[in-house]
């Protein structure tokens, strides 16, 4: 078993994470993805119709840490519990931000919530191989917890979104 960052401690909450991704929603996709590529430096990750992933840095295996940007006609692409009229709000260009963290810690925290009777949402994301748990914060916000499980990497869909990096 791999040792987790949270071994020793006995409550949940204090266990690491960082943040995994923070997604955007625009009217000029373009234009903000100019901007974090050119001013502040990121990385090109994926890009597809719609959405750019733009890397920030390395973090836990499968899962850099992302900043997203997405057309603002976007099609929410999360669970289909959501409330998308929330994720479809033009009041602000926040779509949702999400926690990474490693597969053992992701299925503790799974339980955790469940104990809680927290509402959450599942869905796998499977051209990046990631499972993810949607809930909302009191304000809110969308909030995503993820990580990665090769298990689920649908490979093919993961060489489509990403071929235009590669190219």
């Amino acid at each position: 078993m791999i040792e987790s960052r949270c071994s020793g401690r006995t409550d949940m909450h204090t266990c690491e994470k960082r943040l995994g991704e923070l997604v955007l929603r625009t009217e000029n996709r373009e234009a903000l993805v100019a901007f974090y590529r050119e001013v502040i430096g990121l990385e090109l990750f994926a890009n597809f119709d719609g959405g750019t992933f733009l890397k920030i840095a390395d973090d836990f295996d499968g899962h850099p840490q992302l900043l997203a940007i997405f057309d603002q006609t976007w099609e929410f692409s999360g669970p289909q519990e959501i409330e998308v009229g929330m994720a479809r709000a033009r009041t602000g260009t926040l779509h949702h931000f999400a926690f990474a963290m490693e597969l053992e810690v992701f299925e503790q925290e799974k339980a955790r919530l469940e104990a809680l009777e927290i509402e959450i949402m599942l869905t796998d994301h499977r051209q990046f191989g990631w499972h993810s748990i949607y809930l909302y914060d009191p304000d809110g916000n969308s909030v995503e917890l993820v990580c990665y499980d090769e298990a689920i990497l649908d490979a093919a869909a993961n060489q489509r979104v990403r071929e235009s990096v590669e190219g």
